[in-house]
């Protein structure tokens, strides 16, 4: 028998497969593993201490794989189909491997979102290669590829609260065409991969102001927002409105600054200057009022892409348009990006098919690239997923770091990784 040590952490990925990091409690971990709480204690310090030496594990266990002289290549794209069928393979092993890696390190806070973004950089290093090109960009671009294969697998191996392992053969008919996608972005001449002006704030973003359903602004830069003493001739649709608007720009701020599972109703009806009356007035719980504001923000995304991409003339010009228009809204509303790409990964299963559904929402602009007649060898849609994967982890990099500010210096940037896999289209 596996000794205690092992037992507990292969107990906590078990967890953590079935219900989720924030779901996962020590009993449960104890239970699982047959051990006693005296024993978890004498090799953990916490759950949390618990959780990242599993993660840590899988890790270096996916790396030594990815890495290993039968799977690399001096040839760039056997290097990448290698990589590609690896990482199909560890996460039919494993999904709850798979999930640990993809999304529940976000759910312990600054900590795990940093050990997702080495573990997403260590795996990316065989493409990084591949690549061919010594720069920082082409470290960030291999990362990115990196984190959209994962969200591909996950999305097939997410099961509600649970993952499952798919069905194989289904999963490994994707490989070619995942191969053939990443292996677009091999370097070609007369595109250029280079993030300009790296730090700099676009002059685009707006900043400021009180639009109708907002997120932007933190109630703690505005002190209390509750509507004066004695207005007695204030609407009562108009109060309404102003608590619910209050509500979820609180719960945006402060899950943005501590975590959505961390964030409480108390601090948030603190925060917005309400009663805990009135917020249930307004939604059913946390859950519901996190659904609420994640679809606020992604519907007042979604319509403005929408406009920016439907106002160009050609394909290639709307998706830069599209690209360029999502990415200064989300560094305009710093607390939805975080909400969006961060928390509702791990908020609540609801949460997750939610946000993966809206994720997807925006793949529509790549989708003329799949017709014949623009493109004489068209990619399969998974190239579509695929592509707007790339771009939500690239966002996800930036916001991550507390760069959210920066993402419209991307803009280029995105607009390439999202242009190249569809090479046989002008994108000039």
């Amino acid at each position: 028998m596996a000794d205690p040590r092992a037992r507990m952490i292969e107990a906590m990925l078990t967890s953590v497969g079935e219900q989720g990091y924030a779901a996962t409690v020590v009993a449960d971990v104890i239970a699982k593993a047959v051990a006693s709480r005296k024993t978890f204690y004498e090799h953990f310090e916490d759950k949390h201490a618990c959780f990242f030496a599993m993660s840590e594990e899988i890790i270096d266990e996916w790396v030594a794989r990815v890495e290993r002289p039968e799977s690399t290549s001096e040839d760039g794209h056997e290097a990448i189909d290698a990589l590609v069928d690896e990482l199909f393979t560890l996460s039919l092993e494993s999904p709850a491997s798979l999930r640990v890696i993809a999304v529940e390190l976000t759910a312990a806070g600054p900590a795990g979102i940093e050990r997702r973004e080495r573990a997403l950089y260590r795996l990316a290093q065989p493409l990084r290669r591949a690549l061919g090109e010594e720069s920082g960009d082409i470290d960030l671009l291999a990362r990115t590829i990196v984190g959209a294969i994962l969200r591909i697998l996950y999305a097939r191996a997410r099961r509600g609260a649970r993952v499952r392992r798919p069905r194989r053969g289904a999963l490994l008919a994707l490989v070619p065409a995942v191969s053939t996608w990443a292996s677009s972005y091999v370097s070609r001449t007369g595109i250029a991969l280079t993030p300009s002006h790296i730090g700099e704030q676009s002059s685009t973003v707006p900043v400021g102001g009180r639009a109708p359903g907002t997120l932007s602004l933190g109630s703690r830069s505005i002190e209390r927002r509750g509507l004066p003493r004695g207005e007695g001739n204030v609407s009562r649709s108009f109060v309404v409105h102003n608590q619910r608007e209050r509500i979820l720009d609180a719960l945006a701020n402060l899950a943005a600054a501590k975590g959505f599972g961390a964030t409480t109703i108390p601090e948030i009806v603190q925060e917005a200057a309400v009663s805990v009356q009135a917020f249930y007035e307004h939604f059913s719980g946390k859950e519901d009022a996190f659904l609420v504001a994640y679809e606020l923000g992604h519907r007042k995304a979604l319509a403005i892409v929408e406009r920016a991409y439907e106002a160009q003339e050609d394909w290639p010009t709307a998706v830069r348009a599209g690209t360029a228009t999502l990415l200064e809204f989300l560094a305009a509303e710093p607390a939805y990006a975080h909400l969006a790409l961060i928390d509702a990964l791990t908020a609540s299963p609801k949460a997750a098919a939610v946000a993966h559904d809206g994720m997807n929402a925006y793949a529509w602009m790549f989708e003329p690239g799949l017709e014949p007649n623009l493109n004489s060898n068209p990619p399969t849609a998974v190239v579509v997923e695929a592509t707007a994967g790339a771009l939500l982890e690239l966002c996800f990099v930036y916001v991550a770091a507390e760069r959210t500010r920066e993402l419209p210096s991307l803009s280029e940037f995105a607009a390439e990784i999202a242009l190249r896999p569809f090479a046989d289209v002008n994108v000039h």
